[in-house]
């Protein structure tokens, strides 16, 4: 029986295959669909972008229900711009944000990053959202508040680059500060001893600065300003790079640059003032006020002749010495006041002002009396070490630059090695201009340590060259 049903089913398998010889055989091909989406299409059909940050404390931060942070701003602008909802990451390890990237999982990094080449080798970098230099954080000297002139704060902090040899430098690991040490470093002729922090991003690397727990990081200007908000006791001035383009990056995706193209479109259609506006919020503003100086008279030395002339007749001074030393520290401008406090023509720190009597609403006549009294002050403490009359005003300049401290220092200097203690030129001038060595501040006759001295060199002399051209111009 089973034979015959095997058999059967043999047949009709025959038959059915001879019936279908006659008839036409369609075959149908199936068309396959692709995608030719472009990356900036994808993300308008899905209908956000994913971007990672970093520094939470100034990037991006929800508290009380409300979103803030720089980099936030930049891209809800982009997206409100776009028409797209944002979704934000937050990694503080550059190397985590980028392999966030590479593996597909947000579209953009948008951290400040400098256009170095190895970035661009990798990936798609945004046109210059701006322009942007690296700035030294270091902390201002011990007491500096009590210091009797801003030169005296500034004479002890790294002005130079060539102040960076030899000096550790924590910094962000994969951050491009990196790369910038390793080639200034080599422009310099000297070491400059960087450590590379896995945990720590630029904002902590600041804070660490200001408690202490480090001396020196190196970061962007605008995140210096925006982290240094509510921080006391830091310095920022010195550049150590020219500006810098900074921007965003994306995936290289063979041919595909319409995410690119995207934000670079975004980038040179926002204003300036808008930019302007977004950075504001978040920067410590310079406390910098640029006063207008007084207008003058023709024959006027200064809209100030009149005040200046007093107090130089009362502390026996040339009216035009001191008007040059005005000058030099104020130019002129009455309300100036510098981010470390001192204030008004004569750039009176505020131990100075509150010993004398004055404050920020003072009248010049009263700033005037102030610093005229420091002035004498000074000649009275050189009056028995410096004889001759003309060689001290040279002292007491050096003196209201740096401190009396750092010239006591240099006179033991000048002594100790075989120069004039009383004369300033080529002797006592020549152990300020080097005090910055490590040989000379460290010497056992040194009691107040390092000094740029560099500033007090120029200071006494500009000061001096000065005069006398006001001596040929002005009666």
């Amino acid at each position: 029986m089973t034979r015959f049903i095997t058999l059967m089913l043999s047949v009709l398998f025959v038959l059915a295959a001879v019936s279908s010889c006659g008839k036409k055989i369609e075959v149908v091909e199936k068309q396959i669909e692709t995608d030719t989406l472009s990356c900036y299409e994808r993300i308008k059909e899905r209908g956000s972008i994913v971007a990672v940050t970093n520094c939470a404390e100034i990037n991006y931060k929800t508290k009380d229900n409300k979103t803030s942070g720089f980099e936030y701003e930049l891209l809800n602008d982009f997206c409100s711009a776009n028409n797209l909802a944002l979704e934000m990451v937050v990694h503080e390890n550059l190397d985590s944000c980028f392999l966030l990237l590479d593996s597909n999982k947000v579209d953009v990094v948008a951290i400040g990053l400098g256009s170095s080449k190895d970035l661009r080798k990798r990936y798609l970098v945004t046109d210059p959202i701006m322009m942007q230099k690296s700035v030294l954080v270091q902390r201002l000297p011990k007491d500096w508040n009590k210091m009797s002139t801003a030169n005296e704060v500034e004479n002890q902090l790294l002005r130079s680059p060539l102040d960076l040899a030899r000096k550790t430098i924590h910094l962000p690991k994969g951050s491009h500060e990196v790369k910038l040490l390793e080639h200034l470093s080599e422009q310099i002729g000297d070491t400059i001893y960087v450590v590379e922090c896995d945990t720590l991003n630029s904002v902590d690397l600041i804070h660490a600065v200001s408690q202490s727990q480090i001396d020196y990081t190196v970061v962007q200007e605008h995140v210096a300003k925006m982290a240094s908000v509510g921080l006391g006791g830091l310095d920022t001035k010195l550049n150590v790079s020219v500006e810098q383009p900074i921007g965003w990056a994306v995936r290289k995706q063979d041919a595909d640059s319409s995410l690119l193209m995207a934000f670079n479109d975004w980038i040179a259609g926002i204003e300036k003032r808008r930019l302007n506006k977004i950075m504001g919020k978040y920067i410590n503003k310079d406390n910098v006020f640029m006063a207008e100086k007084k207008k003058t008279n023709p024959g006027q030395l200064s809209g100030y002749d009149g005040i200046i002339k007093k107090t130089a007749k009362s502390i026996g001074w040339d009216w035009r010495l001191l008007a040059s030393l005005i000058y030099q520290e104020s130019k002129f401008r009455i309300d100036l006041e510098s981010e470390k406090g001192a204030f008004g023509l004569m750039q009176l720190m505020p131990a100075v002002m509150e010993r004398y009597g004055i404050d920020y609403e003072s009248s010049p006549e009263q700033q005037l009396e102030a610093g005229g009294k420091l002035l004498q002050y000074l000649e009275h403490c050189l009056e028995n070490k410096i004889a001759d009359s003309t060689e001290r005003i040279k002292f007491v300049l050096a003196s209201y630059n740096a401190g009396l401290g750092h010239v006591y220092d240099a006179q033991r200097l000048a002594r100790k090695y075989g120069k004039d203690p009383d004369v300033w030129e080529d002797n006592v001038d020549f152990f300020i201009l080097n005090k910055s060595k490590a040989q000379y501040y460290n010497d056992t006759c040194c009691k107040a340590g390092y000094l740029r001295g560099t500033e007090t060199f120029r200071f006494v002399s500009e000061v001096l060259e000065r005069f006398e051209q006001y001596q040929t111009t002005y009666n």
